[in-house]
């Protein structure tokens, strides 16, 4: 639960350097970060109902 709230903030500071133009290498980081998290919360699922 604790990931996808913070998944949930990283994309809203995307949105929000998106919409305020920031610097390029900026928001590729805040979209790299986001884009991972992303991954790694998919995959933690998967592996969990697979335990079960």
């Amino acid at each position: 639960m604790t990931k996808l709230v913070a998944m949930i903030v990283l994309a809203v500071v995307a949105f929000l350097f998106v919409r305020y133009r920031t610097s390029e290498n900026l928001q590729k980081a805040v979209v790299l970060g986001l884009s991972f998290a992303f991954f790694i919360y998919i995959i933690g699922v998967v592996v969990m109902e697979l335990v079960r």
